[in-house]
């Protein structure tokens, strides 16, 4: 196991390789928005098993780390901690301070764990929702437990179209028993990304233990075909899907989402709060929940819904 630094020109077949299997293909990233001028200016880092090119990454002259990738079938062996270590070593020497990055959402406690912290700096990038870390190379790590979910207490909202998904997307991937949501607008980009439906998919695949419900306002023809209940085909029966009864349909202006017994997200097209410890108020809200839960029907379209 091995990571050396290279050029574009030298290593490019290489680095291509890999970053067109994880990607372009396996993200479905545009090809036209893999490739920039940075790749000729960046110094890359590349990582070998054997003779094998598994894993790379490059830095740019700003301190930006940035295309890390590594083959799925080397994943959880190591290599990405070796790039980020790798990368600090490399700026160290060149007497620079501050790393910085685009973390994707659900890779955002991996980060974490390694020192960065957020800057609540949250975008699209590739259709994929994304937040900027930084670090400062060589001090302990800060002691904060910003989005931990049981840690974090603290009640966050913003404006930023992409919060909410990144915000849902580092919450389900830190859950490990239950998520119920209550929908009241299908369009929302959330029910729509498919990074976003994705967490979900990782979600209930984790254990035999975890479970989602999903309660809808309304139902509508042609329902059946949406992208959450095209994935809700594709998954077993702990991915559960049901409508409130017309006489409990009371006027909402929020979707909601409740993970296990310690995070809510609430949001609308506009705005979104998030809180990642809230277990009283989380408490409350499941209770209403499962109590709508019991008293709500079946889909007219359920019998789609289920393959």
């Amino acid at each position: 196991m091995e990571i050396s630094f290279v050029n574009w020109n030298e290593a490019q077949a290489a680095l291509k390789h890999i970053r067109q299997t994880v990607f372009v293909e396996e993200q479905q990233v545009p090809a036209e928005l893999e490739w920039d001028k940075d790749d000729q200016v960046a110094v890359h880092l590349l990582g070998k098993e054997g003779q094998r090119p598994v894993a790379c990454a490059r830095l740019t002259s700003d301190g930006r780390l940035g295309r890390i990738a590594v083959l799925k079938e080397y994943r959880r062996y190591g290599w990405g901690s070796r790039l980020l270590n790798a990368a600090e070593q490399f700026l160290q020497q060149k007497e620079m301070s501050r790393i910085f990055l685009h973390s994707q959402a659900n890779s955002y406690y991996f980060y974490f764990q390694h020192g960065y912290r957020p800057v609540h700096d949250m975008f699209w990038d590739a259709n994929i929702p994304h937040i900027r870390m930084e670090k400062i190379i060589g001090r302990p790590n800060p002691t904060t437990n910003t989005f931990l979910m049981g840690m974090d207490g603290e009640s966050y909202t913003s404006d930023l179209a992409a919060a909410c998904p990144v915000w849902m997307q580092i919450a389900s991937s830190q859950s490990r028993r239950e998520i119920d949501i209550e929908i009241k607008d299908l369009s929302h980009s959330v029910f729509n990304n498919a990074a976003c439906l994705e967490n979900l998919s990782a979600f209930i695949r984790q254990s035999q233990q975890t479970q989602i419900r999903v309660l809808l306002h309304h139902e509508y023809p042609g329902l059946s075909e949406h992208p959450l209940m095209r994935l809700q085909q594709r998954l077993s029966s702990r991915f559960k899907v049901r409508c409130l009864q017309p006489i409990m349909q009371r006027e909402r202006h929020s979707n909601h989402m409740l993970f296990d017994y310690k995070g809510h997200l609430r949001f609308d097209l506009q705005n979104t709060f998030c809180n990642f410890d809230s277990a009283v108020s989380v408490k409350r809200q499941k209770q209403r929940f499962s109590e709508e839960w019991d008293k709500s029907k079946q889909l007219v379209e359920g019998r789609k819904l289920y393959i």
